[in-house]
């Protein structure tokens, strides 16, 4: 249960000596979990092992091949055997198949608030979006659908929503430092 910065940076501490060269450069947080327990609240993947099971809201996953897919909840077992890294969605997949998805009345959709979303483009390239929000005038966040068209003017054919709100946080490891920190 540490935030998003300490685990980048635990992560880069422990495999220093392992890799040549292992670096993080991004991190953002993912799924929701219990505040409580620490549990998460979807899919949890982590080296090929499933610690959580996958739920009703998705997931976005790395295949053991390096290629990065969006997945519902049905197409899970499918893929189950080939997921190296995995999380889980949060409330709603944004675009499907180069097509927002998300429905803009429900009320979740329709609120302003922080967002996070990953997505994926045609090449096969990762977009990872936040969306700063709740501080108004500064910032205000926006709509899922809001969110969908973002992802979708940056390509994405396929994204999904992560857990937003007071969750959302997005830490590089900025040129010439050691260290991640939140941007």
């Amino acid at each position: 249960m540490q935030r998003v910065e300490d685990q980048a940076n635990a992560l880069m501490n422990n495999n220093k000596d392992k890799y040549e060269n292992f670096n993080v450069i991004v991190a953002t947080n993912g799924d929701g979990y219990n505040m409580s327990t620490g549990k998460p609240g979807g899919l949890l993947v982590m080296n090929g092992v499933e610690w959580n099971p996958v739920d009703g809201d998705g997931f976005f996953a790395i295949l053991k091949d390096g290629s990065a897919m969006i997945g519902t909840q049905a197409e899970y077992a499918q893929y189950k055997d080939q997921i190296q890294e995995a999380v889980g969605g949060f409330g709603a997949v944004l675009i499907r198949d180069g097509e927002i998805a998300v429905n803009k009345t429900a009320n979740y959709t329709k609120d302003r608030a922080s967002r996070t979303a990953i997505g994926i483009k045609a090449d096969g390239s990762v977009v990872m979006m936040v969306l700063d929000g709740r501080q108004e005038p500064f910032s205000c966040g926006g709509t899922m659908h809001e969110l969908a068209q973002i992802m979708l003017e940056q390509g994405c054919v396929a994204a999904i929503n992560l857990d937003g709100g007071g969750s959302t946080t997005f830490a590089a490891r900025q040129e010439g430092q050691n260290n991640v920190s939140v941007v």
